[in-house]
């Protein structure tokens, strides 16, 4: 525990009260008066007793439960708590707590609180001996973001609240509170959920794994040269065309472009909606045992882009939510076209992709390639509240349906 220490004391009252000692002493020895004596004894003993008091509480007080994270989605309601304990067997009256949010895209509002942008904000606190006190702060989530109480402050009065101690808490102290995205709809879902390759097979599949083969059948005119079977040909002596497994997509790889390219502006204008759009799409993954990674081209430390591992399950949303809740829009964003170029290195030629966010020529003949080796690669276009799943490479206007 420890805290930095701000003395305020009113010097009119406490200069007055302190050379007044002195001189009344003087007085009640020359005088020879009790009463006079008395006075300034009783003068004495209110510096002392405040000075001490100031000092017991400040060296008492404690803070516990350092770290609290609260998730919500938007219009949620939920409490944070502010800690403060009392290790001594004084009580501490009259105390004000102060704290300050850190919220830069409005994602919180204090409920009855009557400035809605107010930042700083400060309550009565009174703790008993012996006692740990928790002190709730309700709060609404307004919109998708991050929003940190970072420190506090405590303000402890003497016992007349002529002076006080302000004691700001030097130790690590966070509450976090973390507002998802609110997922919003995304139109061919369906219909694409049942394409594609992965690693379990499934006989109706119209796609087959090339890695898994089942078997051979006679060569027919029109089947790939790359598919003949030579070892099983020449043991027939006829052509004989590999057959492979039929299988269904098992793992989705979700890339996120917020680059702007008008550079004035660091991301795209509808950020919002292209994360609402990712997060229905984390979200169906789950729902459909998909796995899932995620590559968003914001920069961090020592990286160019953010990667979320493919993995699936509740948990694995949760992190997606998060990680999609802690986009600014204020982020420093890196061009698409060197995010894909890492992405190519790390899943290889065949992937099945989604493109969520901003999408030009550039991006569409890097796709277009990346496509006529192997790739599955989907757009999901956020002009509104619906998104819409549209192929690559063919049309304006040639999108899926559910």
């Amino acid at each position: 525990m420890r805290w930095n220490q701000e003395h305020s004391i009113p010097r009119k009252i406490y200069g007055t009260l302190f050379w007044s000692v002195p001189i009344l002493l003087f007085i009640a020895l020359v005088m020879k008066s009790p009463l006079i004596f008395g006075l300034a004894t009783v003068f004495a003993l209110f510096i002392l007793l405040n000075h001490y008091y100031l000092k017991y509480v400040s060296e008492k007080t404690d803070v516990f439960d350092e770290i609290e994270v609260v998730r919500l989605f938007p219009n949620d309601i939920r409490n944070i708590t502010i800690p403060l304990e009392n290790k001594g067997k004084l009580p501490i009256l009259n105390a004000q707590v102060s704290f300050t949010f850190y919220d830069y895209d409005g994602a919180i509002e204090v409920i009855g609180n009557g400035d809605a942008q107010q930042e700083s904000y400060t309550f009565p606190f009174s703790l008993l001996p012996l006692t740990q006190k928790k002190r709730n702060v309700e709060v609404r989530a307004l919109k998708r973001g991050v929003a940190q109480i970072r420190a506090i402050e405590y303000t402890v009065y003497d016992l007349l609240k002529l002076s006080s101690l302000r004691l700001h808490y030097l130790d690590y102290f966070r509450r976090e509170m973390i507002v998802y995205p609110t997922p919003t709809p995304i139109k061919g879902l369906d219909q694409v959920v049942q394409q594609k390759q992965g690693d379990i097979p499934r006989q109706r599949s119209p796609h087959e794994d090339v890695m898994m083969t089942m078997g051979t059948r006679d060569y027919v005119a029109g089947d790939p040269f790359n598919r003949v079977h030579w070892k099983a040909s020449a043991r027939s002596n006829s052509l004989q065309t590999k057959l492979y497994e039929k299988t269904t997509i098992l793992n989705w790889t979700i890339v996120v472009n917020i680059y702007n390219k008008d550079r004035s502006k660091l991301t795209v204008e509808n950020l919002e909606e292209v994360l609402s759009h990712v997060a229905f799409l984390c979200q169906f993954a789950t729902k459909h045992h998909i796995s899932f990674e995620l590559y968003i081209n914001t920069r961090v430390p020592k990286l160019i882009f953010i990667h979320l591992p493919p993995a699936n399950g509740k948990d694995h949303l949760m992190k997606a939510l998060e990680l999609l809740a802690r986009v600014s829009k204020y982020t420093i964003t890196t061009h698409p076209i060197e995010v894909l170029k890492m992405v190519k290195k790390r899943i290889g030629p065949t992937p099945f992709i989604f493109h969520l966010g901003g999408y030009s020529q550039t991006e569409e003949n890097y796709y277009l390639e990346w496509k006529r080796a192997g790739a599955t690669i989907y757009r999901v276009k956020s002009n509104g509240y619906v998104g819409q799943v549209a192929t690559i490479g063919g049309g304006k206007n040639e999108t899926l349906a559910n």
